[in-house]
């Protein structure tokens, strides 16, 4: 199926036909339509709005989606403005109103509101003057569903999703829906599990990030919540995968809870269900990575691993002409591989030595319970009250005895970080280099109510070990709730005696009565790395 609105059909390597279509293909399915021999498939290319069924490489029907039901005042407005009763002002300040209500207008009343030129919005209204406002709707999505019995050559039904939030199930002839849905958000992928007739299961991912479930043609109250966008969404033996954006496969039953969870080393491009028929009849997964992996995963296992050579965009597993189990590859650059499973392949869980380590299924030997476990387990019970009062008393004298020890190292100005109550300051120190030549910064913030001038800061250190760019200075200004930062170059004197703490105080302004330092802060300087030559 190409991308510029026309149907290919191969046969082996020769194009055998081509069909061109009113708009670009969304989606394509083969399925069996009639119960008369010989049956043979018919195929479905869902494009716009429409569905085209083929038959013996021949059009044969077109389905066209059933028109939505339009707002009544939406439909008033647009019959007042084609009579001239209504001004185009009125119109558009009505409709805006609409939706600000929550009315989900039409393609037609959105554009007409979006245009800014008077005169074209005349022209736009004569453009469809005389025609009714009609509701239309696109297909986002299609599969097929079985309709009595789960045989391949079974008769089967098309399902479609539209982009006005609902789930159509037509008649095996495609003619007419017999199911219509309403899950009120535009789907995106649909899985299907079971019999029209018998029993059934849709799983809808739409555009919000959401699996919402259908059983039976009634829309169920489970919402699963995904992490990411999905990506891809394949319906398994007892759970639905969900590829997601963010590298994640999740499994979720159908009650909503995750079984489990598959982390992919890159993004996921394609999946698709994996039913090899055989001695071996197995149900896996099939994940293209975009790495140029393709990989198999049974359940949660992986069980095989190959590679392509381009990205890929499309993956289809099933009958190939006399070939029950092929897998075709669709890539980014329009190349078709085709690849026939070996029948003496075995995807079984198990069969590559993954899963669980045989010591996993011995049981440990659990020593068996003596008379004083018996009695000291009694004593716990019985007193269980009193025990769980005095964990938490003593947690919280732990919690209180590490909160005074380190309010005590932030006032005594022993550490990186200080802070004191009398002038509201802060003050932080960091350090950056390998050495010798290091960055002293200092952060430091004002959290008072008044504005402090003229502040002299000194830094100390030994002078053995380090050299400072400048061992004093006086800041200006300090403006509450800003917060300064300074650096000061501290170069080590000797490298390989070791390293030492640099002491930053923050010292009374002039005129000031008090001849100790507002504040103090310690940092301890890493080893200086030596000098290269």
């Amino acid at each position: 199926m190409g991308s510029a609105a026309a149907g290919r059909i191969w046969k082996g390597t020769q194009k055998a036909s081509e069909h061109p279509l009113l708009d670009t293909p969304v989606a394509i399915c083969s399925y069996i339509s009639e119960n008369t021999a010989p049956r043979l498939p018919a195929l479905a290319v869902a494009a716009g709005s429409h569905v085209y069924i083929y038959r013996n490489l021949r059009p044969y029907y077109k389905f066209v989606l059933p028109a939505e039901n339009v707002n009544t005042e939406e439909q008033e407005i647009w019959q007042k403005v084609m009579e001239g009763e209504m001004v185009m002002g009125d119109a558009v300040a009505q409709l805006t109103r609409l939706q600000d209500a929550g009315v989900v207008l039409q393609t037609r009343s959105l554009q007409l509101m979006n245009i800014g030129d008077p005169e074209a919005k005349m022209a736009f209204v004569e453009h469809w003057q005389g025609q009714p406002l009609v509701a239309t709707t696109v297909i986002t999505c299609m599969d097929t569903i079985k309709q009595a019995i789960d045989e391949p050559d079974a008769v089967s039904c098309l399902v479609i999703g539209t982009e006005s939030g609902r789930v159509l199930i037509l008649n095996p002839a495609g003619t007419a829906p017999v199911k219509n849905i309403w899950v009120g958000i535009t789907p995106a992928m649909i899985a299907i599990q079971g019999e029209l007739d018998v029993g059934y299961r849709i799983t809808v991912a739409g555009r919000d990030g959401k699996l919402y479930h259908i059983r039976n043609g009634e829309l169920q109250q489970t919402i699963i919540q995904l992490e990411a966008q999905p990506v891809g969404l394949v319906r398994l033996v007892k759970h639905v995968a969900v590829g997601c954006m963010n590298d994640v496969i999740h499994a979720y039953q159908p009650n909503g809870t995750k079984s489990w969870s598959i982390y992919l080393p890159c993004h996921i491009l394609a999946m698709q269900r994996m039913e090899v028929t055989g001695q071996r009849m197995t149900k896996a997964l099939l994940v293209a990575l975009s790495n140029g992996e393709v990989r198999v995963y049974n359940e949660k296992l992986l069980v095989s691993v190959h590679t392509v050579n381009f990205p890929v965009t499309a993956l289809w597993f099933g009958r190939y002409g006399r070939e029950d189990n092929t897998l075709l590859t669709i890539t980014k650059t329009g190349m078709l591989d085709i690849k026939m499973l070996p029948r003496t392949a075995n995807l079984e869980i198990g069969a590559l030595g993954g899963g669980p380590p045989p010591e996993q299924e011995i049981p440990l030997a659990v020593p068996k319970k003596t008379r004083l476990y018996v009695e000291q387990t009694q004593r716990e019970r019985e007193q269980a009250a009193d025990m769980h009062r005095t964990f938490q008393r003593d947690l919280a004298k732990l919690r209180l005895t590490t909160a005074r020890a380190f309010v005590k190292v932030l006032t005594d100005g022993q550490g990186a970080a200080a802070f004191t109550t009398s002038t509201n300051l802060s003050l932080s120190l960091s350090v950056a280099g390998l050495g010798p030549r290091f960055r002293l910064t200092l952060l430091l913030r004002n959290e008072g109510a008044r504005p402090l001038l003229d502040v002299p800061v000194a830094l100390r250190a030994d002078p053995s070990l380090y050299a400072l760019a400048k061992a004093q200075f006086t800041i200006p200004l300090l403006v509450p709730g800003l917060q300064y930062t300074y650096e000061v170059a501290v170069t080590a004197v000797s490298p390989e005696a070791g390293s030492d703490a640099v002491t930053v105080l923050l010292l009374a302004p002039a005129g000031s009565h008090s001849s100790a330092p507002l504040l103090q802060a310690t940092l301890k300087m890493p080893i200086s790395e030596p000098e290269d030559l």
